[in-house]
């Protein structure tokens, strides 16, 4: 019998078969999976991180972290060593602050996350540095450098952990100590001290050209074939014989990543396949260049007619307080880490009642003056004297007009109420130095 009926009965039956089969493959599929993990989440991740602690105080010596703090690594790489303790501490130190020696202890703890986690609970001065918002330094207040005090365990060997910043993402690398951690950074700190000018010159490829340096990031700027320009960012770390970069770059079809420093040349050799005939030399510091905290301390501001009593202090890398200048007030000083020098500009020192004191930028030759934070004076020294003395010389013009003097002045809004005498001096005709005591 070949009824259309008993042909559509025969086709359910064979549908009805076939869902049968694959109900019983697929619940041994769904039984397989079951097996490769056969406890719950949580406990594999409460295992994972009783291992990581383990793990972590396992370390004689501690562990070298190779800290990249924001996700572009604009500020380049620094090398932070830390000794995991009971009683959740761990004592940091770092090449950060050319400072080897120094120690600070603090808390750290192992998490649940998306994954278990690495986190630096308390406030550390060395490790936050970089993930405090109230540094106005890198991104300004508010930001900061950016970086991570929460990681991601990604993977781990005896001898090597792959973190990945929660912040950032990036790919943070801790390695086993075989050696008091003094002995590493005291390398570092003396390779970056060693190391330090604003400017390269590279030779790749029989060609040269300058490259810039500043926080740890060399900036390849070249021209290519097509008369092209490239520009390649190489954030770096220090490592106990030279640097590597974050990750391997490519500079005129060479593959970047590691390279040793020799203190005789003053030159970076890549020692990577294929590149070892790259060369970074240093080039010399502009003359007269001063460190930032070459300017710390005493001076004496010297004006035509007068002279004070001032202090430089820290304010961040790239500015200082000046105290003594005014019983009113602290002005800011700008540090210029490219040229090795600080930089006075127009800004706001106070209130007067609802108006606004300036320090404005002055020309005493013409009596113009500018409320313009752009305009102010910078620092050029003295290359002849025994003494530390740097001349205060005009940086920026407006009009016909350059800055060689300061003067107090308030301000309602942008209009240009008059001199302000209440605070004592108001004038500070040119020249300009600073001597330092």
């Amino acid at each position: 019998d070949r009824s259309p009926s008993r042909g559509l009965g025969d086709v359910y039956k064979r549908q009805i078969y076939t869902f049968f089969v694959f109900s019983i493959l697929l619940s041994s599929c769904v039984q397989d999976v079951d097996d490769v993990f056969d406890e719950p989440s949580s406990v594999r991740v409460e295992k994972a991180l009783a291992e990581y602690q383990t793990l972590l105080k396992s370390a004689e010596y501690g562990w070298a972290m190779e800290y990249y703090p924001s996700s572009t690594q604009a500020y380049g790489g620094y090398l932070f060593t830390m000794k995991f303790k009971d009683g959740d501490q761990v004592t940091v130190s770092t090449d950060a602050f050319e400072e080897a020696e120094k120690e600070v202890t603090s808390l750290y703890s192992l998490k649940k996350d998306i994954g278990p986690t690495l986190n630096f609970d308390t406030y550390n001065e060395l490790f936050h540095h970089f993930s405090d918002p109230d540094i106005i330094d890198g991104g300004g207040k508010g930001k900061g450098y950016e970086g991570d005090y929460e990681f991601i365990f990604r993977s781990h060997t005896d001898n090597e952990i792959i973190l990945r910043g929660k912040k950032t993402n990036n790919v943070i690398k801790m390695t086993r100590l075989t050696e008091p951690p003094m002995t590493l950074l005291d390398k570092t700190v003396k390779l970056s001290k060693e190391t330090f000018t604003t400017t390269y010159t590279a030779s790749i490829g029989g060609k040269t050209f300058v490259v810039p340096m500043e926080d740890h990031v060399f900036l390849f700027s070249y021209e290519t074939e097509g008369k092209k320009t490239e520009s390649v960012s190489g954030p770096y770390i220090f490592t106990a014989t030279g640097i590597k970069f974050y990750e391997p770059i490519e500079v005129m079809g060479k593959t970047l990543e590691n390279f040793t420093w020799d203190s005789a040349t003053k030159t970076f050799t890549c020692t990577d396949q294929g590149a070892t005939d790259v060369k970074l030399t240093a080039n010399e510091l502009p003359e007269g260049y001063m460190k930032y905290k070459d300017f710390l301390g005493s001076w004496d501001f010297v004006y035509a007619g007068g002279r004070i009593p001032v202090i430089l202090e820290e304010e961040s890398q790239t500015s200082f307080l000046m105290v003594g200048f005014n019983p009113n007030y602290k002005l800011l000083v700008n540090y210029d880490k490219s040229v090795g020098g600080i930089r006075i500009m127009s800004q706001k020192v106070g209130n007067a009642g609802s108006n606004e004191v300036w320090l404005c930028a002055w020309d005493a030759n013409t009596g113009s003056l500018f409320k313009n934070t752009a305009l102010g004076v910078a620092s050029k020294p003295r290359v002849d004297t025994e003494d530390i003395i740097i001349d205060l010389e005009s940086y920026g013009v407006w009009a016909d007009h350059e800055v060689n003097s300061l003067i107090v002045w308030e301000m309602k809004g942008n209009e240009y109420v008059g001199e302000f005498k209440q605070w004592g001096t108001s004038r500070y005709a040119g020249p300009l130095s600073m001597i330092k005591k």
